[in-house]
């Protein structure tokens, strides 16, 4: 811990006020980026899954209070209403229209029914080669829709044989890279690119291909993008756009950043995994009912076991205002099979999910009340 802190710390337990469940359907094993929109002033908690209808995609809307489903919104993969190129990404606006793009650059447009109302192949034209190669990434906030423009992830990276006898590879991502962000003006297709580089002293991660997983968050009320990397405590903050400054929050924990290895996993596969000392920084979400930002960080885990989950995974949850002044750090840890995987932001508080899920057909949530850090702004 950096020497006088002044931040306050303290136990998760302190801002826990009650529980939220999460119903499955039966097309639903598991659920990953969920996330929140705004219905003629009701929040609804969404997510994309399956249909029963054809073979495509689903977006499913609960509402916050009991976790029930209310609607969805099914896509078909093939057919008029079909995008072209493949279906990667669905951001709505609410519960009548549906902001697509697909990996081979098009982006559309949905009614609530379904309908394909627009469609234009945008100027997005990535490398698929194995030296070079781009993939979108849009979970942990880096898909965003504003003013006619859909902001999307990018997340590159180069494959090289190393030993062609034994047919090993290496892969990295490209030190110099600047194409972080993508926006893509959805009635003209013009595509915008962000122009900078990875955080100083990045290169330690070059090799390491969880190191460019990034996550992101929109503060609505100064109209500001915060864009982070997961083994870096400084924020990329764009505006229109531009990046026009880079901030570092104050923190009063000692992380421990240390690039993850490929380790052997079964018989016939190998996985990227962080040593058990090193954190990670998860998400960073925007409150816009209390002008807040909230960051979620795995310190470090602990015990003996050789897999994860045989450890304990340490976690702490860093709030502040919305001009970057700390206002507490708070300390969970998760001593079951499970990490931190999901979350949420409402109205009603920060909802993260537990480390136990005994229910198949529920998901269960912690509520964190977040009220007493900061009152009513102005959206």
């Amino acid at each position: 811990m950096p020497e006088e802190s002044s931040i306050y710390q303290g136990k998760l337990e302190e801002l826990i006020v009650g529980d939220f469940v999460l119903v499955k359907d039966d097309l639903t094993k598991q659920f990953h980026d969920l996330q929140v929109t705004d219905h003629f002033g009701q929040e609804f908690l969404y997510y994309r899954s399956g249909t029963e209808k054809f073979k495509g995609s689903a977006v499913k809307f609960h509402e916050t209070v009991n976790g029930g489903k209310v609607f969805q919104i099914d896509i078909p993969v093939e057919g008029p209403n079909a995008l072209k190129g493949y279906l990667n990404r669905l951001y709505p606006e609410g519960l009548s229209k549906l902001h697509g793009v697909s990996f081979g650059g098009y982006v559309g447009e949905y009614d609530s029914i379904g309908n394909l109302t627009h469609q234009i192949l945008s100027e997005l034209n990535m490398p698929t080669s194995r030296e070079d190669f781009i993939q979108m990434e849009n979970r942990k906030g880096l898909f965003q829709y504003k003013d006619g423009w859909l902001q999307i992830g990018l997340n590159p990276s180069s494959t090289l044989m190393s030993d062609p006898k034994e047919r090993l590879a290496t892969s990295r991502f490209p030190l110099g890279f600047q194409k972080w962000l993508a926006w893509i003006n959805v009635e003209t297709g013009e595509v915008n690119f962000s122009d900078f580089t990875a955080p100083s002293g990045y290169k330690v991660f070059e090799n390491d291909m969880t190191s460019t997983y990034l996550y992101g968050a929109f503060d609505s009320e100064r109209k500001l993008y915060y864009l982070g990397f997961p083994y870096s405590d400084t924020l990329f903050q764009i505006k229109n756009q531009k990046l026009i400054s880079k901030v570092k929050p104050e923190v009063g924990v000692a992380y421990n950043f240390i690039p993850s290895e490929v380790i052997p996993w079964g018989e016939s596969f190998t996985v990227w995994a962080q040593p058990k000392e090193a954190s990670a920084h998860l998400f960073l979400l925007y409150d816009k009912t209390h002008d807040l930002f909230v960051r979620a960080t795995k310190i470090k885990e602990s015990g003996e076991g050789e897999m994860k989950f045989e450890r304990t995974k340490h976690y702490v949850l860093s709030i502040y205002s919305g001009d970057w002044e700390p206002k507490g750090e708070y300390f969970f840890d998760y001593k079951g099979r499970l990490d931190l995987e999901n979350w949420f932001l409402t109205s009603q508080g920060l909802f993260l999910s537990k480390p136990e899920q005994p229910n198949e057909d529920e998901y269960e949530f912690y509520r964190v009340d977040l009220s007493r850090f900061g009152g009513q702004s102005g959206n």
